[in-house]
């Protein structure tokens, strides 16, 4: 019995001692890495930076012509920006970021010229909510959960038509004003989608689009309006995304129900 005692504790020590030999922390810099993404019907959106800093969306942000628009204000992330992660195995974990945004969007044909500054904080596990959590397929992460996150700053207006945004000309919090000014309603977490990592999973390549606004425009044809997007790739949208999982459950649940009728 102590025998088999000593190799049990053995065999325990042991799994211990694995699981905890791959478990690593990746800290991915994306200073100057373009990741913040506003659709826009306006012209300047359509001009690629700088100064403007327009151009096409990522794949999957742009709307039809004439129903929504395929252009997008795009940013690249301030010096100071990154993300966290803890790979424990094929386990996936977010610790956390920091999004820094230093955006010069000038538009109604360059009379109102808007100067957002703020910090996005990704949040790992807190006293309320888990952290978000995927898993590594190769060198691709498949999160499975979303991250909670919070933006805070400052959006000021220059120029001589800033009244007709309703915007009083000197610095004011982004939110609510940002939502009332574009029609749209910000997410509550983030949707990570997919990363994609490079071989030794020490560079963060790609992602999915991780929507951070959703336009209240009902006949719009793609209401996805905000993302930010992690690398140098844009992988499009997640799929299935969260209000899609959510659909093809209640489906499932109906054609059960029609199968125990019949």
């Amino acid at each position: 019995m102590k025998r088999i005692l000593g190799m049990v504790v053995a065999v325990a020590a042991v799994l211990a001692y694995s699981s905890a030999a791959t478990a690593a922390t990746f800290v991915y810099d994306l200073s100057g890495v373009t990741g913040s993404w506003s659709r826009s019907t306006d012209a300047n959106a359509a001009v690629p930076g700088p100064p403007n800093n327009g151009g096409p969306c990522a794949p999957g942000l742009a709307s039809a012509t004439g129903v929504g628009s395929p252009n997008c204000f795009r940013y690249a992330f301030q010096p100071g920006s990154s993300v966290s992660i803890d790979i424990t195995g094929s386990a996936v974990t977010m610790l956390g970021g920091t999004l820094n945004i230093n955006a010069v969007t000038p538009i109604v044909f360059g009379t109102i010229v808007l100067t957002t500054i703020g910090t996005t904080t990704i949040y790992g596990a807190t006293l309320t909510t888990p952290a978000a959590v995927g898993t590594l397929s190769g060198d691709n992460i498949l999160w499975s959960t979303q991250a909670d996150y919070r933006t805070v700053g400052t959006i000021n207006c220059a120029g001589p038509n800033c009244a007709l945004i309703s915007h009083p000309g000197f610095a004011i919090p982004i939110q609510p004003y940002l939502s009332a000014v574009t029609n749209s309603t910000p997410t509550t977490a983030l949707n990570l989608g997919t990363w994609a990592l490079d071989a030794t999973h020490t560079a963060l390549l790609g992602s999915s689009n991780a929507i951070t606004a959703w336009s209240n425009v009902s006949e719009d044809g793609n209401r996805r309006v905000g993302a930010f997007t992690f690398g140098a790739t844009q992988l499009g949208n997640p799929v299935p995304e969260p209000a899609s999982v959510a659909l093809v459950l209640l489906g499932l649940g109906a054609l059960a129900l029609r199968s125990r009728k019949a």
